[in-house]
């Protein structure tokens, strides 16, 4: 039975309204428990991110009940992944997604800009978002507080760009939550510039791109580019020939001028054809340093860290936004359960270990693995001294194809189910996480940036 008692907060602050921010909301809308969401930006930022989610965050976006909308707008299919060599644009090992394509849970394929549309959408409708869910733009946290009873915020208020008088103002509520991203407000507030980890020596450089050499060449899907001058990603974004190609610069330094002089040689290394620079139309761009950080606590009393606000890793292997699901559906059941009287407040404490400790086992190490398979290996011998690869080969040669897609749909050791700590029963949760029984089991690398 549900506890009759009152609950044991009233309202959630979440700062940032990206793509944690508004999961966060829509989760707790979900059962009844209103949040205010403040972001600094006068609008959603839709710059060029993540395109690609693997199966952990697809069912949080699924229970979220958000997923009939990514896939209305996502492209019909996505048959592959593989990796190629790009010295001669080889081949060394593919996984065919084709046989999880019936699967309410494969991959989602969107990119992250439409994502955030759509969820902004979904806080905004009476049913969706039940009318819980204020967001504010414009609110630009530049410290924050707590007590025995409460946290606050101390926002900047207005768009200096419009030439709006600045205005400053304190926000409180039971709870806040930094889901405010790498460059987080509320983390610096709670530990200065103390963010244990590293940043790698290059430039990850992004951009949408139409080039009709891929279907000329028989490109699909995602293709990883293994070589230490041109590693990266190169994948079908979008509906009408829209490509996403990433690659990583190793040349640490240069303004982003430089870099993208060096765009031209990058582009006739990686894609098909070897194309000159008036064969293919890019449409934007975005540049970033990569890092894999995590911060030393995912809580501070009445003050919790989720998804980039708390860690961040490089993009190689789909990890990040991934990562950034579970953690948001992690610690909505945490809130829920706690609201409900289903658990103490200890189960915050608990979110905040087991989602660090998920992190640094897991996360951490792969993601970098990721990254060195295709930018420290030796393009040549991979294939062929690579465990990772060996195991996809070995499923591969299975004719059903049942081994390779139990390995595509298993519930992967970075899920966790919270629920399991409630200390009373209910039916709290539509969809429930992975219980993270797998934990020695191998991930397969998703297709993120």
């Amino acid at each position: 039975m549900v506890s009759n008692a009152s609950p044991p907060f009233s309202k959630i602050l979440i700062a940032g309204a990206g793509p944690s921010g508004l999961l966060l909301a829509l989760l707790l809308a979900q059962h009844n428990i209103p949040s205010l969401v403040l972001e600094a930006w006068p609008w959603l930022d839709t710059r060029l991110r993540a395109t690609q989610y693997g199966v952990p965050a697809t069912r949080i976006f699924r229970r979220a009940g958000l997923l009939p909308d990514f896939r209305a707008a996502s492209i019909p299919k996505f048959p592959a992944i593989c990796w190629r060599r790009v010295a001669d644009g080889e081949k060394l090992v593919e996984i065919d997604m084709s046989i999880v394509e019936d699967e309410e849970d494969r991959m989602t394929v969107l990119q992250l800009g439409e994502i955030i549309q759509i969820m902004h959408k979904h806080c905004m409708d009476p049913e969706k978002g039940k009318g819980l869910i204020d967001i504010r733009f414009n609110h630009r946290v530049t410290g924050t507080g707590q007590d025995n009873d409460r946290a606050w915020v101390d926002v900047e208020i207005g768009d200096k760009n419009k030439g709006e008088e600045m205005r400053e103002e304190r926000i409180q509520a039971d709870y806040l939550i930094g889901c405010d991203g790498a460059a987080s407000a509320v983390r610096k507030s709670l530990f200065g510039h103390d963010w244990p980890g590293q940043t790698f020596d290059c430039r990850f450089i992004v951009q949408n791109v139409f080039y009709d050499g891929f279907e000329k060449h028989g490109w699909e899907g995602g293709n990883y580019m293994v070589d230490p001058d041109h590693w990266g990603l190169v994948a079908r974004r979008g509906h009408g020939g829209l490509w996403r190609v990433t690659y990583g610069d190793p040349v640490p330094g240069l303004t982003d001028e430089e870099y993208l002089i060096r765009r031209d040689w990058h582009f006739k290394a990686i894609l098909p054809g070897h194309p000159d620079p008036n064969e293919y139309r890019i449409e934007q761009t975005n540049m970033y340093k990569i890092h894999n950080r995590c911060v030393k606590s995912f809580r501070q009393g009445r003050i919790l860290l989720a998804a980039d606000a708390a860690h961040v890793n490089n993009p190689m292997g789909g990890y990040g936004c991934m990562t950034a699901c579970l953690d948001v559906g992690g610690l909505a059941d945490c809130l829920i359960g706690y609201y409900k009287g289903l658990a103490d407040q200890s189960i915050l404490d608990t979110y905040a270990d087991v989602r660090r400790g998920i992190f640094l086992k897991y996360v951490d190490a792969r993601s970098v693995k990721n990254l060195n398979r295709v930018a420290k290996t030796d393009p040549w011998t991979v294939k062929d001294t690579d465990p990772f690869f060996k195991i996809i080969e070995e499923l591969n040669q299975d004719p059903t194809k049942q081994k390779l897609k139990e390995f595509l749909m298993k519930t992967s050791s970075i899920e966790y189910d919270f629920t399991q700590h409630y200390t009373k029963q209910a039916a709290v949760v539509d969809a429930k996480q992975g219980s993270g029984q797998d934990l020695e089991q191998m991930d397969v690398p998703m297709v993120e940036v």
